[in-house]
């Protein structure tokens, strides 16, 4: 079964301040499996965490190259970035030369837009505002979710170039197709 996932950290990484992604803890992770189950993660679950990844036939995310996997792997182990994977951003940044954020790619495709910041949910974890943080990244979970369907059932997404104008890329998310984290250049970004 695919799953789709974003993971959010007790820790700022938000702002220019300089950490390494092996100083990162999640504070939340949300999961939407393909028919629309959502399942949730605290930190203290990530033991949890490791059959569903592995069971998984592809773990679908935006930007879990460079961020989502390498942090789950401070709790489970490197292994977790060689599970089938596709990264969203990747595939687009390959296509049109940068890393457009999802937000950006979600509103210029459906009109739908972020409920918030990363940095939001960083705050809501130090404000012990726990609904908020669920709420805030299930929502980019759902994001994901749809902006993949679109791109898998349309052949395209949209995004909007360094002009600000809407643009089409094609892109090819067929089920189990993935680009290896050690080729998408991704896991350094940081």
């Amino acid at each position: 079964m695919m799953i789709f996932l974003d993971i959010e950290t007790q820790n700022d990484w938000t702002g220019g301040a300089t950490f390494s992604l092996k100083e990162l803890k999640i504070s939340y992770m949300g999961v939407i499996d393909e028919d629309g189950k959502e399942m949730d993660f605290w930190e203290k679950d990530m033991p949890k965490l490791a059959p569903i990844l592995k069971g998984a036939s592809m773990i679908v995310g935006y930007n879990i190259f460079g961020f989502d996997m390498p942090v789950i792997a401070n709790y489970l182990g490197g292994e977790v970035n060689y599970l089938p994977q596709l990264d969203l951003m990747v595939a687009v940044h390959r296509a049109v030369g940068f890393r457009p954020k999802l937000d950006d790619l979600t509103t210029a495709t459906f009109g739908e837009s972020k409920i918030g910041h990363g940095a939001d949910a960083v705050r809501y974890f130090a404000a012990g505002d726990f609904d908020s943080l669920k709420k805030y990244c299930l929502e980019d979970v759902r994001l994901t979710k749809k902006l993949y369907e679109f791109g898998r059932d349309h052949g395209y997404v949209k995004y909007y170039d360094r002009s600000g104008f809407v643009r089409e890329v094609k892109v090819n998310w067929k089920d189990g197709e993935k680009l290896p984290p050690e080729e998408s250049g991704m896991l350094s970004m940081f």
